[in-house]
């Protein structure tokens, strides 16, 4: 998927995530190969990775983006089931 495809399926949800957590997303966005379930879940990988096991408040922006991802990875997924359901 591309970075514009991407973005604009965040976009969509409802509803938004604060601006400020909205332009970290935004930020760690690329385009892949995968399906968005898939690239969802990696774009929150990363995010974890980064963070790694130490920090202190500065990460938490990282945290919640993480999380966030996570969660639209589960969106994406079921979104994608019930395509190939009907």
């Amino acid at each position: 998927m591309t970075r514009e495809q991407i973005l604009a399926w965040l976009d969509a949800r409802r509803p938004a995530p604060p601006a400020t957590l909205r332009r970290r997303l935004r930020d760690a966005v690329h385009d892949a190969p995968l399906r968005l379930s898939a690239h969802l879940a990696q774009l929150g990988d990363e995010l974890l990775a980064k963070v790694g096991g130490g920090g202190g408040r500065e990460l938490a922006l990282d945290l919640l983006a993480a999380d966030a991802f996570a969660t639209y990875a589960f969106e994406a997924q079921a979104e994608e089931d019930s395509i190939h359901e009907t």
